[in-house]
This record gives structure tokens, C-alpha cells and sequence, in this order.
């Protein structure tokens, strides 16, 4: 079962990965390993900041299989999105690597015997 730790670990990874693999964002500053493990790091924990694990069941919609859909679209429109400005290249930079590390989480914690919620509890 992934702790808190991991997630942390497997997201800062995660984002490390993206920025190594991004040519696209050469020229901002989530290019440095340094920033894109932070970044992937607090998202690779932000679903249980959402969603705290207090219980067992504490998996509702931000754990669920429909955000984890949503984040691959969204990460794949950003990835092919070629901004020409400053901000935008961060914008683009921030969303790919905090959505790879969400993305991260939430595959961790569909390798448990609770897996994920397709929607969430309602």
C-alpha cells in the first residue's frame, strides 16, 4: 500500500521524468529537475489533501477513474500545445507536470486491493 511518502517520492520522480523528456519547455524554469520534483512532489500528495486518507474509504471523486480520464486529455492537449509567451510556457509546464504527478497517485492507488472509485461515492 502506497503511504504518503511514496506518493510524495513517485510524483517528484514523475515530474523530474516529464521535465527530463519535455523539449518543449527548455526555456522555463520548470526545465530544472530541482522545480519539477517540488511541483511533482506537492501533486503527487495533493489527492490525499483533497481527499484525506481517514478511512479506508476515504476515496471519493478526486480518486476516482473519471478524473484520472480527465487528466490524461487535459495532459495531452497541454503536451501538444506550443505557447508563445513566458506565461504560457509555465502554464503549460505547471499542468503537465503537476497532472503526470496526480496521474502518478492515482495509478499507485489503483494497484490496491481498494483500487479506484470509478466515480466516487454519491
Amino acid at each position: 500500500m502506497a503511504n504518503g511518502k511514496t506518493h510524495l517520492m513517485v510524483g517528484a520522480v514523475s515530474g523530474i521524468a516529464l521535465a527530463a523528456i519535455d523539449k518543449k519547455n527548455e526555456s522555463t524554469y520548470f526545465s530544472d529537475p530541482l522545480v519539477a520534483g517540488a511541483v511533482g512532489g506537492f501533486f503527487g500528495k495533493l489527492p490525499d489533501l483533497i481527499e484525506p486518507a481517514t478511512n479506508p474509504n476515504h476515496r471519493q471523486f478526486f480518486h476516482s477513474v473519471v478524473v484520472f480520464g480527465a487528466l490524461i486529455a487535459g495532459c495531452k492537449k497541454m503536451y501538444e500545445w506550443s505557447p508563445e509567451d513566458d506565461f504560457g510556457k509555465a502554464l503549460r509546464a505547471v499542468v503537465l507536470v503537476g497532472g503526470v504527478a496526480y496521474m502518478s497517485h492515482l495509478a499507485l492507488d489503483a494497484l490496491t486491493k481498494k483500487s479506484l472509485p470509478v466515480i466516487g461515492s454519491i
